[in-house]
This record gives C-alpha cells, sequence and structure tokens, in this order.
C-alpha cells in the first residue's frame, strides 16, 4: 500500500515537471532551479559551528530555506545535487589539507542517514543527492561516496521540531549504528547533511565513526 501511494506520488511529480518546467526558485527564470545570478546572492553563513564541522549557507536565508524545503518535502531530489556540488566549489580549497590525512586512500563521503520509514515515504535520502552531487564534481577520484556505513537504526523526531539543544541532542543520541562489514580503520571521512543547528546529528555520527577506528572526520552541511 505505501509503495504504491509513492509511486501514485512519484508520477504525480514527473507529470507536473513535464508540464511546468523548473523555474529558478528566487528569479523564475525559466529552464534552471537556482540560476548563476541568484546563486551568487545565497547568504553565506556567519555563525559559527562546532569543531570539524562546517556549513556553507544561512538557513535564514529565505532562498536557502526554500531550496532545502524543495529537496526534503516536495520530491524536488534533483536541487540535492545542485547543492551538492555547490557544497564541494566552496570547500575545494580545504581539501588539499583534509588530503594530508589520507595516506593516498580516497576520502569516504558518507551522507548523514534517514530511517527506512522516513525514506519509504520521501522516495530517497536528501542528504544522500547533495553527497551525490559532491562527488560528481570530483574528477580526480578523490573522494567514494558510500552511503551504507551507518544506519539510522530508530525513528527519531525531525530535528527541526524540536526547539530545546539539549533535547535535540538527547533525540539524536544513539540513533545510528555502525556497518560492521566495512572497515573504516584509518580513513579519513567527510559526513554530509543538510542542515545543522546544535550540531548535534552530525556531531553523534562523527563520535561513532571515531569510535569505529577513523582517523580523521569532517563534518559538512549546506546551511547552518
Amino acid at each position: 500500500m505505501v509503495w504504491g501511494l509513492f509511486m501514485i506520488k512519484k508520477a504525480y511529480f514527473e507529470i507536473l515537471d513535464f508540464l511546468f518546467p523548473e523555474n529558478c526558485l528566487s528569479c523564475n527564470k525559466k529552464g534552471v532551479i537556482l540560476c548563476p545570478t541568484c546563486i551568487l546572492a545565497l547568504r553565506h553563513t556567519d555563525r559559527e559551528t562546532q569543531n570539524n564541522i562546517t556549513a556553507l549557507y544561512d538557513y535564514r536565508d529565505p532562498i536557502v530555506k526554500k531550496a532545502i524545503w524543495n529537496l526534503k518535502y516536495y520530491n524536488r531530489s534533483q536541487i540535492g545535487q545542485i547543492l551538492g556540488k555547490l557544497l564541494y566549489e566552496s570547500f575545494i580549497e580545504d581539501f588539499s589539507d583534509i588530503r594530508a590525512f589520507t595516506s593516498g586512500a580516497t576520502i569516504y563521503v558518507i551522507p548523514i542517514p534517514i530511517s527506512a520509514h522516513r525514506k519509504r515515504k520521501r522516495g530517497y535520502n536528501q542528504a544522500e543527492k547533495i553527497a551525490q552531487g559532491f562527488c560528481i564534481m570530483d574528477t580526480d577520484g578523490i573522494f567514494e561516496l558510500k552511503n551504507n556505513i551507518i544506519i539510522k537504526k530508530k525513528n527519531t523526531i525531525p530535528q527541526a521540531k524540536i526547539k530545546n539543544r539539549n533535547q535535540r541532542l538527547q533525540n539524536i543520541r544513539g540513533a545510528f549504528l555502525m556497518n560492521k562489514n566495512i572497515d573504516i580503520v584509518g580513513r579519513t571521512i567527510i559526513v554530509i547533511d543538510d542542515v545543522t543547528t546544535t550540531g548535534g546529528t552530525l556531531k553523534e555520527a562523527i563520535s561513532i565513526l571515531k569510535k569505529d577506528g577513523a582517523k580523521k572526520v569532517y563534518g559538512f552541511a549546506v546551511a547552518h
């Protein structure tokens, strides 16, 4: 029943995309989701994040928020790849420093997982779409997308619905499980998410990766 509803929803949005091609989310220019001029106008974050967690845009920017909401709640999965490419382009200068810890091995790129229930409902993991866009930009074989290293074992309350910082941290604690069939000992890893607020989700993922032997773990988010 759930799968049938998902397919109906998917077909509905595909028909809408055919009848009404994409317009820029900001200026309404036809044929693009975000035009180059509007991308340049997006507000970069000036708010501090946690250690080893970096965000690109300010979530208070209405177009940034609109893009992420369209990605998460309106079946616009292609927005994820655009945001992933922008993430890559913005942080490319930092990669030489990160590569110093790899000893020539590829850097694993891990999207923050969502629960199986939420993935069935949405049809995809928005962080995975962002991670795909990020890795598409890599033409030198530096990065390797790994979407099965961390598993979300419980369906937590969405962090955006919890206002209290301590409750957010408690909500996500113990939510992730490591796939013990994949060896990450000594690896350098980038974890990607759409939005970070308190940093709780990325910190929880970074923590279990380090406990499992990762050498260096960095968190990248589209917005903060």
